[in-house]
């Protein structure tokens, strides 16, 4: 990838991500976990919806451990269990206080999603028009 002038531009690095389905807990629900960078702990929310396909209301979660990435099943402490929806590579656009873009390209199409923050850990993702 390069700019107008000829430069070289770095491409970002394929980021892992993760979608587990929590059950066996009150209030079951998807964990939406991200690398940032490679390697590194899992950033997360909570969404009562996956896919997410309009304006939806998102729980900002305590970092995760990346073992996650590639676990199913029972959590620690009667906390239920988790069962993975889907998993893959992503690109990190945006990442600041308050908003985050991240672009997703499989074997059809690439789709986008953007994640803003509304107050503490209350956020609103929605996909985005690329």
């Amino acid at each position: 990838m390069s700019d107008i002038a000829g430069r070289i531009s770095p491409t970002p690095p394929a980021l892992r991500y993760v979608v587990l389905r929590h059950e066996n807990i009150p209030d079951p629900h998807f964990d939406l976990m991200f690398e940032t960078m490679p390697g590194s702990p899992l950033v997360a929310w909570r969404s009562p919806d996956w896919p997410i396909q309009t304006e939806t209301s998102l729980i900002k979660l305590a970092d995760h451990r990346r073992e996650y990435l590639d676990y199913e099943g029972p959590i620690g402490g009667e906390r239920g269990e988790v069962h993975r929806v889907t998993t893959g590579f992503y690109r990190l656009d945006c990442m600041e206080d308050s908003l985050w873009r991240l672009t997703f390209r499989d074997f059809v199409a690439t789709s986008q999603l953007e994640f803003r923050r509304e107050a503490d850990a209350r956020w609103k993702g929605r996909p985005r028009r690329i």
